[in-house]
Formats: structure tokens, sequence, C-alpha cells
């Protein structure tokens, strides 16, 4: 991905801020694959330069339980089967779920087995050829930014709400992970040191409020009954559960409170959301009138987007990252 300035209006804005516009620009005669590396599957796109443009898809079982040379060993036959059918150079980028630092070692993965490897240099050194690895918040963010419901805005940041809570930034069209590849790990920031304990050793941590299954495990608590993150919506929108009510206005309390802190640390111009949790309306109606009730004055113009990519997001943006 390169950007091209030449084509990038600038303006001044009444507060004389610099207001940037840029756009994804293609190379003839490119291709990318793009891997989304999962607990359970692995899945494989080969495309165009453009990474909306599919030209194969591939879905296979994530053999992890067998060890981390067996899943390179996978990993590499996938990819060397899929660059063999592109008539074109091809560049590629693999998403993970975990953190890797700037010497590409993975420092910590829900894939036990990647834990401490050096999963680009090994891939690379296989391939002989290039592989950029990412978490996979930062490419689900990568992709919205790219080409998805933040398209073309400068500082974008990702917040996944699904099973668990993660988050990614990009600045001017680059993933930006930080020292230890932790930018942006939204999911282990904590709302109250003496919250929830969180499995990462901390207490208080958003994915113990945010998370779908965090909100499932409040409702069990409060009315001994077992729910989907959906219905519990639906019945406290209704008034007719208060077990529900309650679970809910504690959820958006604390997901208000989690957008203003991002908007007053990075002040982005937008926010954008994904996972299973993203698709309660309420966070884009009530969610977004609570942000700017309590956000700074002065900084209240962030927009609180719904992905446009949906569950493929991840993917585009491994493909991106090459």
């Amino acid at each position: 991905m390169t950007l091209d300035s030449s084509a990038l209006p600038v303006r001044l804005n009444p507060c004389n801020e610099i207001e940037t516009r840029w756009s994804f620009k293609r190379e003839k005669g490119m291709a990318r694959i793009g891997v989304d590396l999962g607990g359970t599957k692995i899945e494989l796109i080969l495309t165009e330069d453009n990474p909306l443009e599919v030209r194969e898809r591939i879905r296979v079982p994530t053999e992890k339980a067998h060890g981390y040379e067996h899943l390179l060993n996978q990993l590499v036959g996938l990819l060397e089967g899929l660059r063999a059918q592109s008539p074109d150079p091809v560049r590629i980028g693999l998403r993970i779920p975990g953190a890797v630092d700037r010497q590409g070692q993975v420092v910590t993965s829900n894939i036990r087995c990647l834990d401490n490897v050096f999963l680009a240099r090994d891939l690379s050194e296989r391939l002989d050829q290039e592989v950029q690895v990412g978490n996979d918040a930062n490419c689900f963010t990568l992709s919205e930014a790219l080409h998805g419901a933040a398209k073309g805005l400068r500082m974008v940041f990702g917040v996944i709400l699904g099973t668990g809570v993660g988050g990614g930034l990009v600045l001017d069209g680059e993933s930006w992970s930080g020292l230890h590849g932790i930018a942006g790990e939204f999911g282990h920031v904590s709302i109250n040191y003496q919250g929830v304990p969180c499995y990462c050793g901390r207490r208080g941590c958003m994915e113990q409020y945010l998370a779908g299954p965090s909100i499932q495990r409040a409702y069990e608590q409060r009315s001994g009954k077992k729910s989907e993150v959906q219905a519990i919506a639906e019945a406290a929108q209704t008034k007719e559960d208060p077990h529900a009510v309650a679970v809910m206005e504690e959820f958006l309390e604390v997901y208000a409170q989690a957008m203003a802190n991002v908007i007053a640390e990075l002040d982005p111009d937008a926010i954008v959301l994904g996972g299973g949790v993203s698709n309660l309306d309420l966070l884009y109606t009530e969610g977004q009138a609570r942000i700017q009730q309590i956000a700074l004055p002065g900084a209240r113009k962030t927009q609180i987007l719904k992905n446009q990519l949906g569950d493929s997001s991840g993917v585009y943006g491994a493909a991106a990252l090459g």
C-alpha cells in the first residue's frame, strides 16, 4: 500500500488543524494473499492488489493441536499452493489472535503454540519471500480504514467486541502496533482497579464488561438464567426484565466511559466497531448519546461507526498488510 501524496487535498479548518484525506493506490501486475489464522479455522484469500477483489478463497481447519512445526508446515503448504495459482507476484499478510513485537516475535497468542515464536521470520524463510504478520484487531482496523466504514480517515481506532475485546490503531493508512505489539490493546485497559478479575492478572479490564460472554455472565448472575446478548438487549429495551435492564445499564455506562477515554487519549477521526456485540443498534443511538455527554468538551465529533466488511474484515486486512 502506498500513499499518493499528489492526490491529497489539504485544507485548514477553522481550528487551524490540517485535515487530510488519502486513498488506497493500486499497483498493476500485483496480487495479494491474506491469511486469517484462527483457533478453529484458517481462511486464505488470493486477491488483486485491491484486497476486496478476491480471486480465490480457501477455508480449512486449524491443526494447532499438533504443535508449532506442524502448523508452520500447514501454512507453508497452503501458501505455496495459493501462490502458484497467481500469474502475478504476490504480497502475503497473515492475521493472528495475538500480539507481535517489532522484532517479529509473537509475544502472546490465543493459539498457545505460537507463543514466543518468530512466525513471520520462519514463514519468510520457508517461502523465500517476506511475510507480514499482524494482530487480529489491527488487521480489522486496517481493512475498515482502507476499504470500509472509515475509508480515508486519518486516525482510526478499531474495537472488536466479540468473545473477547481487542483494539487496533491505524494512522494515515498504516497500522501502528507500538514497541511491544500491544498498541490499542483495548480489552486489557482497566476501568476499575477493584473490578472483576481478568485472566491477564489485572482487575476491571474492559473485556470483563464489554465482551459477549461477560454480558451473558452478568445476566446469569443476576437472574439465574442463561440468555443470548441480543435477547438481553431486547428485553432491556422493552423494560420487561429488570435484570436485563440492570445489565445493559452497566454495559452502556462502561461502554460510554471506555469510548470517551479513547477519544481523550487519541482524538481519532472515528472508532469502528466489530464483533458480534457490535450488531447491537443501541451502541450507535443511546450509546453514542452517552459518549457525547461525558466526552471532553470540544472533543465530541468523533464518529462511532459499525463495520462495513463483516466477518471477512480481518482477512482483507491481512491481505492489506503485505
